[in-house]
């Protein structure tokens, strides 16, 4: 089965993460920036509905980050989340394991067929 990995380390452990994953047997990945809130750093706050107060003050108190994201053998799933906690210990991070069920792969050109990978 393949896995969608998912990663989430603050900005400044970037490095880290990848050097792990990579380490670990990571073939490939995309990344996305972020802000993220714990439950911890909303303790208090009380948010206004309207989103834009919302979204102003994720803005304003909200901690840079990154979600690394592989999709990866189930068998290297032990393997590469037994490496993040080594190189990241101490640090604060989450790991997702999403299981896939099926990969469909678009080409985009009409005269092309899809592509099942996985199923």
């Amino acid at each position: 089965m393949k896995v969608h990995l998912r990663v989430f380390v603050e900005m400044e452990n970037l490095g880290k993460a990848m050097n792990a994953l990579t380490d670990a047997g990571i073939t490939g990945f995309y990344i996305l920036e972020y802000k993220g809130m714990s439950p911890d750093d909303w303790k208090g706050f009380s948010i206004k509905e309207d989103p834009k107060s919302a979204i102003g003050m994720v803005h304003k108190f909200a901690t840079p980050a990154v979600l690394i994201c592989s999709v990866v053998d189930e068998e290297l799933v032990d393997q590469m989340t037994d490496r993040i906690m080594k190189e990241l210990e101490g640090e604060r991070f989450t790991i997702l394991q999403v299981p896939i069920r099926k990969i469909v792969v678009k080409s985009g050109n009409k005269g092309n067929k899809d592509k099942t990978v996985f199923n």
